[in-house]
C-alpha cells in the first residue's frame, strides 16, 4: 500500500513538473509573440516616421517618375527591413511575409509606373498605380489583421 501511494505521489509531482513545463514553454511562446510583435511596429512604424511629406500633386511626367522611382525605392527598403526581423512565432511569420510581399509588388508597380511616365505612356503608368493602389488595400487588410492576432 505504502509503494502504490508513493508511486501515485512520484506520477503526480511528474505530471505537475509537466504541466508547469508546457505551461512555461506556452508562456514563453506568448511572451516571444508579444516581443515580436514589438518589433514589427516599431520598424514598420520608423519606416513611416522616414517618409517625407506629399510634395502634392504633379503634372510633369519626369518630375512625377522621380517622385514614383523615389517611393519605389522606399518599399524595397521596407521589404528589406521586414526581411532581416528574426520573427519566429509561426502565425506573425506568415504575416511578415505576406507583408514583404506586399512591399516588392507595392515597388514593382511604383517602378513600372515610373518607366511608363518617362516614356510618355500615361495610360500605363495610369494602370500600374491602380495595382499599387490595389496593393495598399491588401496592406491595410493586412495591417489589421498583423493587429488582431498581436491582441491575442
Amino acid at each position: 500500500m505504502r509503494q502504490a501511494a508513493r508511486m501515485a505521489r512520484v506520477s503526480f509531482a511528474r505530471l505537475t513538473l509537466v504541466v508547469l513545463a508546457l505551461s512555461l514553454l506556452s508562456g514563453c511562446g506568448r511572451f516571444r509573440k508579444a516581443k515580436e510583435c514589438d518589433l514589427l511596429a516599431k520598424t514598420v512604424s520608423a519606416w513611416l516616421a522616414r517618409q517625407p511629406a506629399p510634395s502634392g500633386a504633379s503634372t510633369e511626367s519626369k518630375k512625377l517618375a522621380v517622385e514614383t522611382r523615389t517611393t519605389a525605392g522606399r518599399y524595397e527598403e521596407l521589404d528589406r527591413e521586414l526581411a532581416a526581423l528574426d520573427i519566429k512565432s509561426r502565425d506573425l511569420a506568415s504575416r511578415v511575409e505576406r507583408y514583404r510581399k506586399i512591399a516588392v509588388q507595392s515597388a514593382r508597380a511604383l517602378q513600372d509606373a515610373a518607366a511608363a511616365l518617362e516614356r510618355g505612356n500615361v495610360e500605363l503608368a495610369r494602370q500600374r498605380r491602380v495595382e499599387f493602389d490595389e496593393t495598399m488595400k491588401a496592406e491595410s487588410e493586412l495591417v489589421l489583421e498583423i493587429n488582431s492576432a498581436c491582441r491575442r
